[in-house]
């Protein structure tokens, strides 16, 4: 059992509870809880500092206002540390100035079971990307318990075989669950060369084809920090019967707080069946 303390607050994002909360509250009274075509299995977030992103964010975790889920499975890319599989918190709390979030180790445990799956504190004990997720969270359910899952690799067979792991764990879940995938698309582009790289991630992922995304991707004509944990999200919603992706907002940080010389994009979307 670990206890995950914050390390980007007072950095990303406030480290006063009160602020932290009320910063949240605005963010998700300025988005747009945009009507769905089905029920939410996953949502897309991004995971910069929240000046930046957040008004993006706002956009996914205003969906879950009206769903009383008890388990959020995150799935977040490693942006310190290279690894084949994926590393999962299995046990413990994950500590935010909004209080401490138990980790659930009934899913946690049955997951360390599994071939791709290990527990290397070094590879959460500084990753943001998972982190900025959890307020978010704290903010829209009081009760659940989290699956903290960083993706060390972007390797597309082994991102589905990651999903092959975590769907057989969920299949046999009775608690209503809720997937967050973790990622920021193009970094530090013109505005306008940004708008059209992203543009290319946004239209390829709306195919809702990992093999798509994955070769533009690998092309290099678009560009996601994300890219396990979003290859690994589409294979996973798939097993569970999702059906289409819908996109919710984009935005860069040349819209939200900064320059236009190199800007960084950021994208929420909804995976429904």
């Amino acid at each position: 059992m670990w206890h995950r303390k914050p390390v980007v607050a007072g950095s990303f994002y406030s480290s006063n509870p009160k602020v932290l909360s009320r910063g949240i509250d605005g963010y998700l009274q300025d988005s747009e809880n945009i009507k769905l075509n089905g029920e939410v299995i996953a949502l897309i977030s991004p995971h910069a500092g929240y000046v930046y992103s957040a008004p993006v964010a706002a956009y996914s975790f205003i969906q879950l206002k009206d769903i009383d889920f008890q388990l959020a499975i995150v799935l977040a890319p490693s942006h310190r540390a290279r690894f084949n599989g994926a590393s999962i918190i299995p046990s413990g709390i994950y500590e935010t100035p909004l209080g401490n979030l138990p980790i659930d180790d009934q899913v946690g445990n049955l997951l360390m079971e599994k071939p791709h799956f290990q527990f290397l504190k070094e590879v959460h004990n500084s990753e943001h990307s998972l982190e900025v997720q959890i307020p978010f969270l704290q903010k829209v359910q009081n009760d659940f318990k989290l699956v903290p899952i960083v993706i060390g690799i972007v390797d597309l067979d082994t991102c589905r075989e990651i999903a092959d792991e975590i769907y057989n764990v969920l299949e046999k879940e009775k608690r209503k669950f809720i997937i967050i995938i973790s990622t920021d698309l193009s970094h530090y582009h013109s505005y306008e060369n940004a708008c059209r790289i992203d543009n290319i991630f946004i239209e390829n992922l709306k195919k809702f084809d990992e093999n798509s995304l994955f070769d533009a991707l690998k092309s290099g004509n678009t560009e996601a920090c994300g890219q396990g944990s979003v290859l690994t999200g589409l294979s996973l919603c798939k097993k569970l019967g999702a059906q289409r992706v819908e996109i919710l907002k984009y935005a860069n940080s040349g819209d939200t707080a900064g320059g236009r010389d190199q800007v960084v994009g950021y994208l929420s979307a909804a995976i429904t069946k």
